[in-house]
C-alpha cells in the first residue's frame, strides 16, 4: 500500500492521520502552510490554512468536517472546510486548493490573546482562492514506518493566490509530510529525557517543548527535523538533509531561539547540525512574520507558533518554517 493513501487506524483514541505543506516564494516573501488531519477518535477531520502576505499580514482560515471510522473511504476525497488536497502523481505532485471565507489579520500576534479580550475589528473578513502545484524534488525521507509513520519530502511550489481584488502569482520551494498514528498536542509528547527538565532549575523566559523546522535552498537543498527540550534546558534533536537528489541524516541539530520581549514570538534562531559524513552545518534565522495556532487543552493550551523565516547558511539565502510548541497555562 501506498503510504500516501489512509492507513489502518489504530486502537488510541488520539489516532491521527495527517498531510501538511508549506512552501515560501523568495521574491515576494509570500508564504503558506497548511494541515488537513483526520482524527477517527474524535469523529471529525480539520483544515488550517494559512497564507502570509508582505507587511506581516497574515490570512488565517481553518474548517471541519465529521467523519467515519475507516478512513479509506476518504483516499481521493481529502477536503475539510473549504481546502482540498489532490494526489496526481504519488510522491511525484499535489494541488492544494482552497476557495472560501478567511480571516485578513494586520498582526497575527493577536492570535495569542483570548477571543473574548480580542478588540473589535481585529480581523477583515475576506475571500481567498488559491490554485497551487506542490512538485516533489526528492523520493520521500522516513524518520519512522510501519503502524506509526512519518516522511518529509522537499518540491517546487507553483500558482496563484487570490484574496478579494488582490492576486499574486507565487513560485518557490517548500516541504510536505506525511505522518500517521497517535498525535499528542500537548507537553506529554516530549521523550522522557525532555520530561525531567522540570527536575532542573527554571529557564528564564519562553521555553517551548518543541521546535520543529524546515527550510529550502532553491534547488541546492532542503532540510528539515525537530528539537525537544531536554534536561540542560538545551533544544537537541534530529533531523535530514536532501541534497544532489540524495537524503541523508541530520544528527546533533541544535536550535537556539531569541524572542519578543515578554512574548512567545520568536524573533530569530541559530542552528547548528552535523551530517552524516560529519560535515558541520551552521545557520541563522531572520523570522519576519509568525502566525500563532492555538490548540485547546486541560488547563490551558498549547500555543504551535509557526514563524516564516529567511535563513543563512554561509553565502546561500533560504526561505521555509521554524515552528515552536508553548505549553501555557490559562
Amino acid at each position: 500500500m501506498s503510504d500516501e493513501l489512509m492507513h489502518a487506524v489504530g486502537d488510541d483514541p488520539a489516532w491521527s492521520e495527517s498531510y501538511y505543506f508549506n512552501f515560501v516564494d523568495p521574491d515576494s516573501k509570500i508564504g503558506m502552510f497548511t494541515r488537513m488531519g483526520f482524527r477517527p477518535g474524535n469523529g471529525w477531520a480539520d483544515a488550517l490554512h494559512v497564507v502570509y502576505l508582505p507587511g506581516n499580514r497574515v490570512l488565517f482560515t481553518y474548517g471541519r468536517r465529521e467523519i467515519k471510522a475507516d478512513l479509506s473511504r476518504y483516499d481521493g476525497d481529502l477536503s475539510a472546510g473549504h481546502l482540498t488536497l489532490t494526489c496526481v502523481e504519488p510522491h511525484q505532485r499535489w494541488q492544494i486548493h482552497y476557495a472560501g471565507p478567511a480571516q485578513d489579520i494586520a498582526d497575527p500576534a493577536i492570535l495569542l490573546e483570548r477571543s473574548k479580550q480580542r478588540p473589535q475589528g481585529w480581523f477583515t473578513p475576506a475571500n481567498l482562492t488559491m490554485e497551487l502545484s506542490f512538485d516533489c524534488l526528492t523520493e520521500p525521507h522516513y524518520a519512522a514506518q510501519g503502524s506509526h509513520g512519518h516522511f518529509e519530502q522537499s518540491g517546487r511550489v507553483t500558482g496563484t493566490i487570490q484574496i478579494d481584488d488582490e492576486s499574486w502569482p507565487v513560485a518557490g520551494y517548500g516541504v510536505r509530510d506525511k505522518s500517521w498514528g497517535p498525535r499528542d498536542w500537548g507537553a506529554g509528547s516530549r521523550s522522557s529525557d525532555a520530561e525531567e527538565a522540570s527536575s532542573t532549575e527554571p529557564i528564564s523566559g519562553p521555553t517551548p517543548f518543541v521546535n520543529w523546522f524546515s527550510m529550502n535552498f532553491g534547488d541546492f537543498a532542503a532540510l528539515g527535523g525537530s528539537c525537544f527540550r531536554h534536561r540542560d534546558g538545551v533544544m537537541r534533536g534530529e533531523g535530514w538533509i536532501q541534497r544532489d537528489g540524495q537524503s541523508g541524516r541530520l544528527t546533533n541539530v541544535v536550535i537556539e531561539t531569541d524572542y519578543a520581549d515578554d512574548s512567545i514570538i520568536h524573533t530569530a534562531v541559530r542552528f547548528c547540525a552535523e551530517t552524516e559524513d560529519g560535515e558541520q552545518i551552521e545557520m541563522t534565522g531572520d523570522v519576519f512574520n509568525v502566525c500563532p495556532t492555538k490548540i485547546p487543552m486541560p488547563g490551558g493550551a498549547t500555543f504551535v507558533n509557526e514563524g516564516l523565516t529567511e535563513f543563512q547558511w554561509g553565502a546561500r539565502t533560504g526561505y521555509g518554517i521554524a515552528e515552536h510548541w508553548h505549553a501555557v497555562n490559562l
